[in-house]
């Protein structure tokens, strides 16, 4: 009965295989055999943004073991990873790691509920007793529903064993695994799934502030959907995501002028700064920890005991920021305050309206955008060597409000077009990114270093200047290579197409 080779099959089962001992005939010559069973606790993992969702995959780990599949995929891949690992660079090596490269290697991987889980193994044999095919069941229950799914394993030359296996279990209620949503769902990650950028229902002619309101109403509540991961402190993106969302609503209420009257403006500005500035210096603490490999790379050996020592630091010191952070997000000062700013924006009648509260959101829109992208080209095209930092900087700042506008105001305008602009313009602000970043980093080395020395006798001292002095001139040099591709990447954004296009769409107003 040998043939051709045959794809494995993925299939949900609705009830028990009807075997009233270890073994049953499936067909001419073939006997089904169970060669053993397996009882035991198993949960299904992802990280916070559920990528593996997404993607139609799942892990599920039990014991030692971990498992992945993707619906739609007939392979199936496991293998063993020692307990502990929460990111997957810390995944011992295997075929499942080795498939879950594209999953950030900053973002946790959390376990939903547990569930009980058995493991019945068969296999199919033949009138000699070759085995001809291998089956593999999984039986989930988490004592309110109960599901069993399975694959199937031919073996090279048995297309026809594998066949009958597969008649047989359809014929016994087997269906293809084309849904990944019940095996999240029995593994206890039927959540709704978080999305860091939801997008924004908007109309051209709605007024400019129901159209702020829904911009600051969005990114509050991705914010606060962030503050249990910062507390429990599962992964930095949890501050990260909650910052960049914090930043969005200071971003609207200074960009949208005239929206709102000047005197809640100043206040909404002031009561966001508050919140952030507590904040800050454990996001900086946590970009340094996250460059740590990177950093390292850049000096020999000899000199990286000086870096041990202030990441040890940097360590401590992140542990006490991390309470600040965890006070302040738990103390009921923030939770009535941020629930009160939730509801100010929730409909336009609960903040004073500017002069502009009633503009037709496509023309607010238009104006801020092409205003804005006046002000980026008039400062880039005079950049050359001599241009100071601080002119830079300005340049990355004046990127950031027009990528912001572009994104709020993204449901008015052509969405190929749009994404055809921000291309170059991401590009732009990667390369301003990391100008600062290299900038920032040389200043704040130099300032703990200044403040370790004074602070510490000399001798513990000697070390930590040689490495951090050395680091501050790798940092400037890249700098300045940061600095030469600014120019082509502003020239890249500043071609005739691009020019023409957001003359087209934002100086002469074509929306959708």
């Amino acid at each position: 009965m040998r043939s051709g080779r045959s794809e494995p099959f993925q299939f949900f089962l609705n009830h028990p295989l009807p075997m009233s001992d270890e073994s049953l005939k499936i067909g001419d010559g073939l006997t089904l055999a169970s060669i053993g069973n397996q009882d035991t606790m198993a949960a299904c993992l992802d990280d916070f943004g559920n990528s593996l969702k997404r993607s139609g995959r799942i892990l599920i780990r039990y014991q030692k073991n971990l498992l992945l599949l993707k619906v739609g995929e007939p392979e199936v891949w496991t293998q063993v990873s020692a307990p502990g690992w929460r990111f997957i660079p810390q995944m011992d090596e295997g075929p499942v790691k080795s498939r879950l490269q594209d999953c950030s290697p900053i973002r946790a991987f959390q376990a939903g509920a547990e569930n009980a889980m058995g493991i019945k193994k068969y296999v199919v044999l033949d009138d000699n007793r070759k085995t001809t095919a291998r089956c593999t069941l999984y039986h989930l229950d988490n004592g309110e529903r109960s599901l069993t799914f399975g694959f199937t394993q031919p073996l090279r030359g048995y297309d026809a064993e594998h066949s009958i296996l597969r008649r047989f279990l359809e014929k016994n209620g087997a269906s293809a695994l084309d849904s990944h949503a019940n095996l999240h769902a029995q593994c206890g990650f039927d959540q709704p799934m978080y999305d860091s950028k939801p997008s924004v229902e908007i109309t051209a002619d709605a007024p400019a502030i129901e159209t702020a309101n829904h911009l600051v109403a969005t990114s509050l509540n991705v914010a606060r959907q962030n503050e249990q991961g910062v507390s429990r402190d599962y992964d930095t993106e949890f501050l990260h995501d909650y910052r960049v969302n914090l930043r969005k609503v200071r971003s609207v209420l200074s960009l949208f002028k005239g929206v709102y009257g000047d005197e809640d403006t100043a206040h909404l500005k002031r009561q966001f700064s508050d919140i952030m500035k507590v904040t800050n210096r454990l996001r900086d603490l946590d970009v340094y920890l996250l460059a740590k490999q990177d950093l390292f790379g850049l000096l020999p050996e000899r000199m990286q005991p000086g870096l041990e020592q202030m990441f040890s630091i940097f360590n401590k010191e992140r542990r006490r920021e991390l309470k600040h952070v965890i006070k302040m997000l738990h103390s009921s000062s923030y939770q009535r305050d941020m629930a009160e700013l939730q509801e100010k924006f929730r409909s336009t009648d609960r903040l004073a309206p500017g002069p502009k509260a009633m503009t037709a959101s496509l023309p607010f829109a238009t104006h801020l955008i092409w205003a804005r992208y006046s002000k980026v080209c008039r400062i880039a095209r005079k950049i050359d060597r001599s241009t100071p930092d601080e002119e830079i900087h300005e340049l990355r700042i004046q990127c950031k409000k027009l990528r912001y506008l572009m994104e709020f105001f993204a449901g008015l305008f052509p969405q190929r077009m749009l994404k055809d602009l921000i291309k170059p313009l991401k590009r732009l602000q990667d390369n301003l990114g990391n100008f600062n970043d290299f900038s920032v980093q040389q200043d704040s080395l130099q300032a703990f270093l200044n403040s370790y020395a004074n602070s510490h006798r000399s001798g513990s001292v000697v070390a930590m200047a040689e490495s951090i002095g050395a680091l501050i001139i790798l940092l400037r040099q890249k700098q300045a290579e940061q600095r030469a591709q600014v120019t082509q990447s502003f020239a890249d954004f500043d071609s005739p197409e691009i020019r023409q296009q957001f003359t087209d769409v934002f100086h002469h107003g074509t929306s959708q």
